[in-house]
């Protein structure tokens, strides 16, 4: 009766890790063709512990895989929900797991979710005590995406505690945030292209490269502004005006197809809202 019952938790086990991961191969080869991105499955985490005997670190393991091998075949500006999605359930399976910070980094918060990707970092922050990086991602997101200069003073100076290597460039950029004193694009500009250059995975590489390219379009639509207000001596009131006085070509292509938004007098990146999951 025992060993009966034993054979139908493996076949009930088998079946679902059969059509699981049968759906992840039509999902990898036929996504962006045949596979809207509200439709793509991310399997709970009851289901996937369940599924990997009770294991939550081999189950986030093999989910942060499945993402690496399906992310490279998402659109660019699409598939957000199920980015967030995923690495929601990674961070619910493990806080702690590298990649999934990591990767969350490259595709969420340049990829218009800085605010999807913070939460993932605050989870890893917290689990992982030690590392200083999740902190300073942290920390930078705050500042350069939502402009609150006082959280993100304060988890530069966390990432600083943690770092003996670094801590005194992570309290010296803390300074310059507190006081003023730092060129936000340049800054953002400089620790985009390290991740870019030092990222080993291809696909990666890539990913990063293209946001690369959007940050470049952001600073020549400000440095286009700034020059435009210098030699004019007024305010730009569209961004039409700068292609009609000549400061300007035409706008910055943004590979992510999201664009740029003219808000309040500043160019800012055009965020993307992830249907069904607003606050």
């Amino acid at each position: 009766m025992i060993k009966s019952i034993q054979w139908l938790a493996i076949s009930i086990i088998g079946a679902v890790l059969f059509i699981y991961f049968g759906k992840a191969v039509h999902l990898s080869t036929t996504i962006v063709i045949d596979t809207p991105p509200s439709d793509r499955v991310v399997i709970s985490a009851p289901i996937q512990l369940l599924m990997y005997g009770g294991d939550h670190f081999l189950a986030a393991n093999i989910e942060t895989m499945r993402l690496a091998t399906t992310a490279s075949t998402i659109e660019d500006g699409n598939g957000s929900s199920y980015l967030y999605r995923t690495h929601s359930l990674v961070a619910q399976l493990n806080p702690c797991h590298e990649d999934n910070y990591y990767f969350s980094t490259a595709f969420l918060t340049w990829g218009g979710s800085a605010d999807k990707a913070n939460e993932i970092l605050h989870l890893a922050g917290e689990c992982r005590h030690w590392d200083w990086i999740p902190p300073f991602f942290y920390a930078f997101n705050q500042y350069y995406f939502n402009r609150n200069s006082d959280v993100a003073v304060k988890y530069l100076n966390l990432a600083a505690q943690r770092s003996a290597d670094n801590h005194a460039s992570l309290t010296k950029t803390a300074i310059m945030i507190k006081t003023g004193s730092i060129n936000d694009d340049q800054m953002a500009l400089a620790y985009l292209t390290n991740e870019r250059d030092n990222a080993t995975d291809p696909n990666l590489r890539e990913l990063l490269d293209k946001r690369v390219t959007r940050l470049l379009g952001l600073i020549t639509l400000r440095n286009a502004q700034q020059r435009f207000e210098t030699e004019t001596g007024r305010l730009l009131k569209t961004t039409e005006e700068l292609i009609d006085t000549g400061y300007l070509q035409k706008i910055p292509n943004d590979p992510l197809k999201l664009g740029y938004s003219f808000i309040n007098g500043r160019f800012e990146f055009r965020t993307l809202r992830i249907k069904g999951m607003e606050k």
